[in-house]
């Protein structure tokens, strides 16, 4: 018998026995990379368990797992599959080769400036193009989220473009390490929880990665110079054990649709505030910081322009699902940068997520 079907049974029985459905209850298992003391446990993901308790009035217990306790992050999608734990962070970019459509999120500029506006195009996306690369996985979607958009942090100073030639820059795969090679540095892939080790040994020579996550991740530590270019995002969606989700009762998969819905938010939310204090704390540990020049900027945007038509090519061309999702997520970034983030919050949930 599998083991979602096991758990639903105990539900079922759980009520007969109790006599009010108040008194059922099922484990959920959520597992996490960061520590408990991240800013991403205390204010996204520690909120999610606890509204997933709330709104099912206890019928939910969720075990807690923050720190790579269960697995480490790179095996989110095999961890989540077979059950080690039921929800956690399981991203296209780790598993770059099962992945397709997806990759088209990161690609250059794919995806609009606000946090919030990135949620709701990720999930109008997900539902229309992505969920079934996603779930192929034998996962489905707690959440969506992504980081904000990439710069990089090197031991070695960078005042210009010229400057990244030649330069080990790690990178998480997928576009991220296109975008790396296309602007003239040497792309090295590895998982996030392993970039500091390598960065404080010189194995690399710089990261590209968000703001906040260099701060989050103490890379600033190591690295000293910050060449800001804000060049494309990374999504970083969260899985649920798919078994898991299907021998739930429909009140709770409820449940965990409108707890992701508002995860998927605070994740954002949270990002806005710690972007807005990673400048601040990277003047108080001495990294300098250097905004690519408008000539560079040019220069990047012309270098990283390919990637969009290359997208396209690799996945089918004209005609395929991948111009497809290209044309959709050019309109919907349009559409939802011209709306401020209060109008996006206030829109119904994106149906078909799950």
């Amino acid at each position: 018998m599998k083991l979602s079907t096991i758990r639903a049974a105990g539900l079922v029985l759980a009520m007969a026995l109790g006599g009010t459905a108040a008194q059922a209850q099922t484990e959920l298992k959520l597992s996490y990379n960061q520590p408990a003391t991240s800013a991403a446990w205390t204010e996204v993901i520690a909120p999610y368990a606890d509204r997933l308790e709330s709104l099912s009035s206890g019928k939910l217990k969720v075990a807690r797992y923050p720190g790579e306790v269960l697995h480490p992050v790179a095996d989110g999608f095999r961890a989540a599959a077979t059950g080690i734990t039921d929800v956690t962070s399981a991203w296209p970019l780790y598993q770059a080769s099962s992945f397709k459509l997806f990759h088209g999120l990161g690609l250059p500029g794919a995806l609009p400036a606000s946090d919030i506006a990135t949620v709701r195009v990720m999930d109008e996306l997900y539902a229309k193009h992505l969920k079934g690369e996603y779930e192929a996985m034998r996962v489905k979607l707690a959440f969506n989220a992504s980081t904000p958009s990439y710069d990089i942090l090197s031991t070695k100073p960078i005042t210009s473009l010229d400057d990244l030639k030649g330069l080990r820059i790690r990178a998480g795969g997928a576009t991220a390490t296109q975008i790396v090679e296309r602007l003239g540095a040497i792309p090295v892939t590895m998982s996030i929880t392993d970039s500091y080790t390598a960065f404080q040994q010189g194995v690399v020579d710089g990261i590209i990665l968000a703001s906040a996550d260099m701060v989050a991740y103490r890379m600033i530590e190591v690295g000293k110079h910050f060449y800001e270019i804000g060049v494309a995002r990374i999504a970083i969606p969260h899985a649920i054990n798919a078994a898991y989700f299907d021998g739930l009762p429909a009140e709770l998969q409820d449940v965990v649709a409108k707890a992701g819905q508002e995860a998927g938010f605070d994740y954002a939310r949270m990002y806005m505030g710690l972007t807005e204090g990673a400048m601040a704390k990277m003047a108080e540990a001495g990294v300098t910081v250097v905004k690519a020049s408008d000539a560079d900027r040019a220069r990047i945007a012309e270098l990283l322009s390919p990637m969009w038509d290359d997208f396209v090519k690799a996945n089918g061309g004209a005609g395929s699902p991948a111009e497809a999702l290209v044309a959709d997520m050019r309109a919907l970034s349009e559409k939802y940068a011209g709306m401020s983030d209060a109008d996006i919050l206030a829109l119904p949930p994106v149906e078909g997520l799950r």
